[in-house]
């Protein structure tokens, strides 16, 4: 569906159904036009009152012809502003109907999202938790760690050392006694 299709009188409409109702109220205007003498101040001002009883348009093409009706009545004929019915804009279109659907639909999503938001935070704070804690642990006992354990082995093995010098001075002694 291209852009071209949802222009209506210089209108852009959000769908392409609510565009043709507009080509039809366009069209309507346009009867009207060549029907009824707008120059006839009577008969516009029946047209008028006449079109707003009947409650005959919905978008905003029907309204800005109504709008320009009500003008030329005031600005041409002196009319008062408080002689002329006015315009009341329908609280619902016929597109709002799918957006309460999509309204629904949209809301259970949000719904599952703040559920699983919500687990997240628990699991994320936990695993902090979790990570805080073995740092704590790491820092406060000694026998936990790699250090500790290079030590041991350090010690161990020096301590080796120490018993094979030992033994390597009284081998030398030995030989030293037999020569």
């Amino acid at each position: 569906m291209d852009k071209e299709s949802l222009i209506v009188e210089g209108f852009v409409f959000p769908s392409y159904k609510e565009a043709q109702v507009a080509l039809g109220e366009k069209k309507n205007i346009e009867i009207i036009r060549q029907r009824t003498p707008l120059s006839d101040q009577k008969a516009l001002y029946d047209l008028y009152t006449k079109l707003i009883e009947r409650d005959m348009f919905k978008t905003v093409v029907g309204y800005s012809f109504l709008y320009e009706m009500r003008y030329r009545l005031i600005a041409e004929y002196g009319y008062a502003e408080e002689d002329l019915p006015t315009v009341t804009l329908p609280k619902r279109m016929d597109y709002d109907r799918v957006n309460e659907f999509n309204r629904g639909v949209l809301e259970s999503k949000l719904q599952a999202l703040l559920l699983t938001k919500k687990r997240m935070s628990i699991v994320i704070a936990a695993l902090t938790f979790m990570v805080v804690a073995m740092f704590v642990i790491a820092a406060v006992n000694p026998n936990v760690g790699y250090i500790n354990t290079e030590n041991k082995i350090l010690n161990k093995y020096s301590a080796w050392q120490e018993e094979l010098e030992a033994r390597e001075e009284a081998v030398k002694e030995k030989e030293e006694a037999m020569k």
